[in-house]
C-alpha cells in the first residue's frame, strides 16, 4: 500500500473516530465568578459569569493520553457585547480571545492548544469580560501536525516585483515552519540604528538580529523636525552597504498628520484628522494624504535603486482605536487599497513586501497582502500559540505569520513544541529589551541561540539583479479591480498579455516559459534567451544569471554548489544530510534534521526527473528550481539534478498590565495609572475621576447613551476615593 495514502487513511480514521469532551464551567474552579441559571440554552447545571473585575476566572482541569495540540471550543453568551479575555493553558498565556455579541449560548472555537500527557489546566481569565460561559470543548485525540508552507502563496502580489523583493520572500518562505527569525526594534526615526538595544544583544548573545526596523514617524509633510545629516534613507544606505545586502529591514510608518483644526499627531485623540474623509475622493483630507504618500514614496525609491527590499507595514494595529487610521475596517481597507495604488502603480515602488498588521475580517484587503504581523505584549514569554492560529487559520494558511511587534520574546523551544512557528519575532526598544524585567542575559542567550531561531549571520544577501522564485510559480495580481492586473498597467503579466515583448518585460524567464508550455518547454534555453533579450535582459538565461549572481545567491548556481551530487536543499541554502532518516516532506522534497540544522536528503540511485520523463544531469550546474526538484539544462534539454517570569512594572505586583503608551490619568502613592483600550467617552470618565471629580464621574454614568456603562461602573466604584484603594483598580501604568 501507498505510505501516503495508508497516512491519509490513519489520519482521517482519527478525524472521524476523535470525540468532543464537554467540560461544564459551573463544574471548574471559580474565581471572582458564580453560577447562573437565568438564560436560556445552556447544558449541564448552568453556566457562569459575569468576569466583571480584571483577573476574574475559570479554570477548568482536563486529563489527556498523549501530549499534542488539541482543538477547544467554547460555548459562550456574549449579550452585553463583544468582549476581550483571555485564555491561559498550564499557567501560560496563548492569547486573547475576542466574543463576538449575541443573543444566545454559541460556540466559539478557541484555537488549538498545547497539552502535556496526563492533568492539564485552561483557564479563561477577564480582561474585559462581562460574558457567560456555559462549557469548554475538547477533542479526545490530538491534531495531526500542520504543514505550514503548503499553502503559502507562492509569489508576491505584486507581479512587478524585484528580483530583491522576490528572494527576500523566497528565503522566508523557505524558512517558514523550520526557522524563526530574530528581530529588534531599534531608536525611532532611524534606521540601520545600532544603538543600546543592539548592542546589548550582540553583548548577552554573540548575535545580530535578522530583521532590523525603520519607522518613517517623522518624514510626513506635517512633521517640523526630521533627522538630517544623515536623514533616515541615508542611513538605511549605509546599513545596506555596511552588510553587502546580509539584512532584513522592516518599517512602519508612524502616520503623523493634522485635521483642519489641531496640531498633527498619529493618537486619534490628538488629532481632527477624518480618515471617512480621508478615504473619500476630491475631500481636502484626501489630497493631504496623497501628497504625505508620494514623499514617502520618494523617500523608498531611493532604496529601490540600490536593489533594497522593505518589509512594508503602513496602517499598523488598525484593530485597534488608538490611531487615526484605526477601528475602521472599512476605511482603513480603502486607505491601505489606495497605499498599494500610489506606491506601486503611480510611483512604480516594486521593492516592498506588504505586511498586515490589524483586522481579521470581511473587509480585510486579503488580495494585497503578502505577509500578516501580530503585535503582542504579553505577561509571559508564552509562545502564544491560540492568536497564531487563530491568524493562521484565517488566511487558510495562504499568508506566513509573524511577530511584528513583542514585548517579551517568547520561549523559543514552546515555539517548536507548539507549532507556533512565527516568521519573525520583533521585540519593541527601549526597557522591552534594554531591562531584565523583560529579558535577562541567560533568556537572551537562549532564544538566540536556539538552533531554531536564524540571525543576521546565516542570512544570504539579497542584493541581487536578477532572481525567479525557485518554485517557478507566475506573480499574481493584487485583485480584480487593481489597474496593476490590465496588459497596459502590469506588462509583467504574461498570462494577461501574450505580445509582451523583451524590451516591456526584461524578466521573463524560465518559469514564466514554464506557466506558458507546461513540461513540453519547461524553458526557453539558454541559446534563445541570450538570442531573444540578452540586451535587456540579464535573468533569462541560466548563463547571465550565474555571472550576475554567482556571488551573492548560492540558489541559482553551480559555481556555489560545486559539488556533484548536491540535493535540492543547496539551491534552498540548506546542506545535504549526510543520512537518511527523513523528518519532513515537503513539495521541495524529504527533511532531515543534523546537527541541530535542517538538510535535504537525496536519492543517490536515480533522479526524480526520470519520473517525469526527464534524463538525470551529468553535470552539476543548476538553472531551475521548482516544487518537483533541481534542474539543469544540457544539449538543450532540461534534466535533473540528483541531490537536492519576571515582572514588567511595579503595577504588576498588584495584578495589573503595564500600559503601552503614556498617558497618565491618576498618580497616588504607587505611581502613575493609565486606562487603556476604552472609548473616548471612557476616557472622559477616567480624566473626571483622575481630577479628583466623582460627582462629575457620577453624573457620567447617568447618560443613558454612554458606551460600555458596565465597565464605566466598575472603574468609577473601584477608583472613587471612599471606596478601596489602588490594590483594587483596573488601571496599567502610565
Amino acid at each position: 500500500m501507498n505510505l501516503n495514502f495508508l497516512l491519509f487513511f490513519l489520519s482521517l480514521f482519527t478525524y472521524i473516530f476523535a470525540e468532543k469532551v464537554v467540560y461544564e464551567a459551573e463544574d471548574g474552579e471559580l474565581e471572582g465568578i458564580t453560577v447562573f441559571d437565568e438564560l436560556p440554552g445552556f447544558s449541564g447545571k448552568g453556566y457562569v459569569g459575569r468576569f466583571e473585575n480584571p483577573g476574574n476566572k475559570l479554570t477548568i482541569t482536563v486529563e489527556v493520553k498523549k501530549t499534542g495540540m488539541y482543538d477547544l471550543d467554547i460555548i459562550y453568551c456574549g449579550n452585553m457585547g463583544q468582549k476581550i479575555n483571555s485564555l491561559v493553558v498550564n499557567g501560560e498565556s496563548t492569547g486573547d480571545i475576542t466574543f463576538p455579541e449575541n443573543k444566545e449560548f454559541e460556540t466559539i472555537s478557541a484555537g488549538s492548544i498545547y497539552l502535556k500527557e496526563g492533568k492539564n489546566t485552561i483557564s479563561l481569565v477577564s480582561f474585559w469580560g462581562w460574558m457567560w460561559v456555559d462549557a469548554f470543548v475538547l477533542n479526545d485525540t490530538p491534531n495531526e501536525a500542520k504543514d505550514l508552507s503548503a499553502d503559502i502563496d507562492p509569489t508576491l502580489i505584486n507581479p512587478k516585483a524585484i528580483p530583491a523583493a522576490k528572494k527576500l520572500y523566497d528565503f522566508l518562505r523557505s524558512n517558514y515552519g523550520k526557522r524563526i527569525l530574530s528581530g529588534q526594534v531599534g531608536a525611532a526615526g532611524k534606521a540601520g540604528d545600532e544603538g543600546e538595544e543592539f548592542k546589548r544583544i550582540q553583548k548577552a548573545t554573540g548575535k545580530l538580529p535578522a530583521v532590523w526596523n525603520m519607522d518613517f514617524i517623522f518624514e510626513s509633510n506635517d512633521c517640523t523636525w526630521r533627522p538630517e545629516n544623515p536623514d533616515i534613507i541615508e542611513m538605511a544606505l549605509d546599513w545596506w552597504k555596511k552588510y553587502e545586502g546580509k539584512g532584513i529591514m522592516s518599517a512602519q510608518w508612524h502616520w503623523n498628520i493634522a485635521g483642519k483644526t489641531g496640531d498633527f499627531a498619529f493618537y486619534k485623540k490628538d488629532t481632527t484628522f477624518d480618515l471617512e474623509q480621508a478615504v473619500t475622493e476630491g475631500t481636502w483630507e484626501n489630497e493631504k494624504i496623497i501628497k504625505d504618500i508620494d514623499r514617502v514614496a520618494g523617500l523608498i525609491k531611493k532604496l529601490q535603486e540600490v536593489n533594497m527590499p522593505l518589509l512594508w507595514r503602513p496602517l499598523h494595529e488598525n484593530n485597534g482605536d488608538w490611531f487615526w487610521w484605526g477601528n475602521n475596517p472599512k476605511a482603513t481597507a480603502k486607505l491601505w487599497k489606495i497605499l498599494y495604488e500610489r506606491m506601486v502603480n503611480h510611483h512604480g515602488l516594486n521593492n516592498l513586501i506588504w505586511l498586515w498588521n490589524g483586522n481579521n475580517d470581511a473587509d480585510t484587503p486579503i488580495d494585497y497582502i503578502d505577509i500578516v504581523g501580530v503585535d503582542i505584549y504579553a505577561n509571559d514569554h508564552g509562545p502564544q500559540t491560540t492568536t497564531f492560529n487563530t491568524h493562521f487559520d484565517f488566511y487558510k494558511g495562504k499568508k506566513m505569520v509573524v511577530l511584528s511587534e513583542n514585548g517579551r520574546i517568547p520561549d523559543i523551544q514552546q515555539c517548536v513544541d507548539q507549532g507556533a512557528w512565527w516568521g519573525y519575532f520583533q521585540t519593541w526598544n527601549n526597557e522591552f529589551i534594554l531591562q531584565d524585567s523583560y529579558h535577562t542575559d541567560a533568556e537572551l542567550k537562549e532564544y538566540f541561540n536556539h538552533e531554531a531561531v536564524m540571525n543576521m549571520d546565516e542570512l544570504p544577501s539579497f542584493n541581487v539583479e536578477s532572481y525567479e522564485y525557485a518554485n517557478g510559480a507566475s506573480n499574481s495580481s493584487a485583485a480584480k479591480d487593481d489597474k496593476a492586473t490590465t496588459a497596459k498597467d502590469d506588462k509583467a503579466t504574461a498570462k494577461d498579455d501574450k505580445a509582451t515583448t523583451a524590451k516591456d518585460d526584461k524578466a521573463t524567464t524560465a518559469k514564466d516559459d514554464k506557466t506558458a508550455d507546461a513540461k513540453d518547454d519547461k524553458a526557453t534555453t539558454a541559446k534563445d534567451d541570450k538570442t531573444a533579450d540578452a540586451k535587456d535582459d540579464k535573468a533569462t538565461t541560466a548563463k547571465d544569471d550565474k555571472t550576475a549572481t554567482a556571488k551573492d545567491d548560492k540558489a541559482t548556481t553551480a559555481k556555489d554548489t560545486n559539488k556533484k551530487d548536491e540535493c535540492f536543499s543547496v539551491a534552498l541554502g540548506y546542506k545535504c544530510c549526510k543520512g537518511n532518516d527523513v523528518v519532513l516532506t515537503d513539495d521541495n522534497g524529504d527533511w532531515g534534521v543534523e546537527d541541530g540544522k535542517w538538510c535535504g536528503i537525496a536519492n543517490k540511485n536515480k533522479c526524480f526527473s526520470v519520473a517525469l520523463g526527464y534524463d538525470c544531469c551529468e553535470g552539476d550546474e543548476v538553472v531551475y528550481v521548482d516544487a518537483d526538484g533541481t534542474w539543469g539544462q544540457e544539449n538543450g534539454k532540461w534534466c535533473g539534478l540528483n541531490g537536492p517570569s519576571t515582572k514588567k512594572c511595579w503595577s504588576e505586583e498588584m495584578g495589573y498590565p503595564c500600559c503601552k503608551v503614556s498617558f497618565v490619568y491618576l498618580t497616588d502613592s504607587d505611581g502613575y495609572w493609565g486606562v487603556e483600550q476604552t472609548s473616548e467617552r471612557m476616557l472622559d470618565f477616567a480624566k473626571a475621576l483622575a481630577g479628583n471629580d466623582p460627582e462629575k464621574a457620577k453624573e457620567m454614568l447617568l447618560v443613558e447613551n454612554i458606551e460600555d456603562k458596565e465597565f464605566l461602573s466598575v472603574l468609577f466604584h473601584s477608583m472613587a476615593d471612599e471606596l478601596p484603594e489602588p490594590k483594587k483598580r483596573k488601571s496599567c501604568k502610565g
